[in-house]
């Protein structure tokens, strides 16, 4: 079962599946270059004909509209042959969000840290840093590509979980590399 939703609030089920019939070099681009992808699930940008609150319903779309369709691994290899569903299930095991690869999770003793797609309409992405069941770090904003998340693991093993909690504070604010670099300036000792 495929679910659209749209910025406006329009959610739905479906049984329409955008990949279903589509040879495996068009669905296999389409999950490269989607939404996001993260852990086996897919979601997919669509046109306006996809808008859930279309046909029944009286919502209709407007050209502020983002139509998104999130769908699970059986739903993005419907109808394919065992050997292209292998394939096309590993790329969906590759995180990323629109076609930018995001780093594996690192882990350093028991703090993990990670980045994944946001749920939301505008391709952000949640970093979290967790030290076993407590939350350091979450935040939600634009990918900044892979040394973010590599400068929050530095800044955990030089200055310790305290400066990853003040970056937590921070980041809405500033941004996150702003507040990673507020914070290590403002924790380091100043050499004169």
């Amino acid at each position: 079962m495929v679910t659209l939703s749209c910025s406006c609030g329009a959610v739905t089920t479906s049984r329409r599946n955008p990949l279903r019939g589509l040879p495996l070099e068009e669905r296999t681009e389409l999950v490269r270059t989607a939404y996001s992808a993260h852990d086996g699930f897919l979601t997919l940008e669509l046109d306006a004909s996809w808008h859930p609150g279309t046909g029944d319903h009286d919502v209709e779309p407007d050209e502020g509209c983002v139509v998104l369709a999130d769908m699970d691994a059986l739903d993005a290899c419907e109808g394919l042959s065992d050997d292209e569903r292998h394939g096309l299930t590993a790329l969906l095991g590759i995180t990323h969000v629109r076609g930018r690869v995001l780093p594996d999770p690192v882990e350093v003793g028991s703090v993990r840290f990670r980045v994944a797609p946001a749920y939301g309409f505008d391709a952000e992405v949640t970093y979290v840093v967790h030290d076993g069941p407590t939350t350091l770090l979450e935040v939600t904003c634009a990918y900044g590509g892979r040394d973010e998340l590599a400068s929050l693991v530095r800044l955990y093993r030089d200055l310790g979980p305290a400066a990853v909690v003040q970056v937590d504070g921070l980041a809405p604010r500033l941004g996150l590399a702003a507040a990673v670099a507020g914070v290590t300036r403002a924790r380091t000792a100043s050499v004169a």
